[in-house]
């Protein structure tokens, strides 16, 4: 067997046993529900999720040069992301917490290598795209799950209510950084629908729910943005020559 197809093989096992602890063996949360959780029909994106990550796993690389050096610098990162978001659905916290980080971590790592390598594919940072920002989206609820499994009604004198609008405006925020630096328009619309669940989770406050939609407005206006700077490098990138030498 051949160190890449070897390495991809691992991968998919990897990635299999992500999707038996979070289809199979994975149990959902008891309590009262969250004022940051989506409505339950975002729960669609996993399908995303789990289809790019498949294709991204068996997709041929032979003719991709760039592409088949990245696997060989990124798979282990890949294993041990998969590893402990698997983990993180069967286990429970606080250990939750600590497996969540390892894998959103090792995540990040994935993204900045694919995000500086030279020549590689589009399809390469695509899935990541998609899989980091739901990552985040856990991360970020994550907290509030041990906080109210601990019974903790405030924290640093803030309730639970002013924390959430808070870590709305944070996440948003940073989100928003990230689709400009990165260019990465997927990232901007798994985050925006991420905020069109928690408009209608039926949770939020009407001073929270005008916050949900301007965030959504701004994030959108940023993927405009972004998807018109691409436009623009592209035709560029694609102007004759001879057009350029009569300019």
């Amino acid at each position: 067997m051949q160190p890449l197809t070897g390495l991809r093989f691992l991968n998919l096992v990897s990635f299999l046993f992500v999707l038996l602890a979070r289809v199979v063996w994975y149990e959902t949360p008891t309590g009262d529900s969250l004022a940051i959780m989506p409505a339950s029909f975002i729960d669609a994106i996993f399908g995303v999720v789990y289809t790019t990550l498949l294709i991204w796993c068996i997709r041929p690389v032979q003719a991709y040069p760039a592409d088949r050096t990245l696997i060989f610098d990124i798979s282990g990162w890949f294993m041990l992301t998969m590893l402990g978001f698997g983990a993180s659905s069967i286990i429970g916290p606080p250990w939750e917490l600590v497996s969540t980080t390892i894998s959103f971590i090792s995540l990040c790592i994935i993204y900045i290598k694919i995000q500086h390598h030279p020549n590689r594919s589009p399809w390469m940072r695509s899935p990541f795209s998609v899989f980091l920002a739901w990552s985040s989206v856990q991360v970020l609820i994550l907290p509030f799950r041990i906080l109210q499994d601990f019974r903790f009604d405030d924290l640093f004198g803030l309730t639970a209510t002013q924390w959430v609008s808070l870590m709305l405006l944070i996440f948003a925020s940073g989100a928003l950084c990230f689709v400009l630096i990165h260019a990465d328009w997927v990232f901007g619309l798994v985050i925006i629908w991420y905020y069109i669940g928690l408009f209608f989770n039926e949770r939020l406050n009407s001073l929270q729910q005008g916050l949900t939609i301007g965030i959504i407005i701004v994030l959108m206006i940023a993927i405009i943005i972004v998807f018109r700077k691409r436009d623009q490098l592209f035709s560029k990138e694609k102007r004759p020559i001879s057009q350029e030498s009569d300019s």
